[in-house]
């Protein structure tokens, strides 16, 4: 198997798959990246769009987890640190089978960067390989000045995802707590929601540290626990 491949020190949470997806009222987008996946030529790449909290980067870092399971190549570029960066880094990623681009809208300001973008888009088409880019808007709304990158844009297989309600993050964090071997009551779970951080990632980051404190204090997490632990 391939090791994954990074250019920038970007961890892949272990648990963000393609199985562990969940994200309102999008129950085909993991059935459209997978697909996407197994048989990326002739198709064009994939556009995945939407606000900070709707699950566009648990994709993205799934695609690239997909990619080491079966055994290809991957590489993925975090673009909002882009002017660490030399747009040559994108020169040859085309021999790798899976380019990921998360935050895609933050070289709106670099003509540069965008035709490197172009250009990476065009040879990773032309060799059938798989490009799945992540941005917070639709293309039109990118502030691009390199008209050609946007209709490429355009032509990708576009994917909105939604936020979601506070009843879909309590069966998320509910489903990772049960990932982790716990088990998190209705009630417990809407008293993180309520009381701590909202967004996926920081929750999670909760819930790990509430798993090692139960381990080490060998209790059940209840809410007075809970307190005694994070207040």
């Amino acid at each position: 198997m391939q090791p994954l491949q990074y250019t920038l020190a970007v961890t892949l949470p272990e648990d963000e798959t393609l199985d562990s997806f969940y994200a309102a009222g999008q129950t085909e987008a993991v059935s459209v990246v997978k697909r996407y996946l197994q048989s990326p030529a002739g198709q064009p790449p994939l556009y995945l769009f939407g606000a900070s909290g709707s699950g566009k980067s648990h994709l993205l870092y799934a695609s690239c987890i997909y990619a080491q399971e079966h055994g290809l190549t991957s590489q993925l570029l975090a673009l909002q640190d882009y002017q660490q960066l030399s747009p040559r880094l994108l020169d040859d990623l085309e021999q790798l089978d899976v380019v990921c681009l998360d935050n895609i809208q933050a070289i709106a300001d670099d003509l540069s960067w965008q035709i490197a973008v172009f250009d990476l888009y065009n040879r990773m088409v032309e060799q059938g390989k798989a490009l799945v880019i992540v941005a917070n808007q639709t293309p039109a709304r990118l502030g691009f000045t390199l008209a050609d990158l946007v209709s490429r844009l355009h032509a990708c297989q576009s994917l909105q995802l939604r936020l979601l309600t506070d009843e879909d993050k309590q069966k998320l964090i509910q489903q990772k707590a049960h990932q982790r071997g716990m088990e998190l009551g209705d009630d417990v779970a809407r008293f993180l929601l309520n009381r701590y951080e909202r967004d996926i990632r920081s929750l999670v980051s909760i819930l790990d540290q509430l798993d090692k404190a139960s381990i080490v204090h060998q209790r059940k997490l209840t809410i007075p626990f809970i307190k005694s632990i994070l207040l």
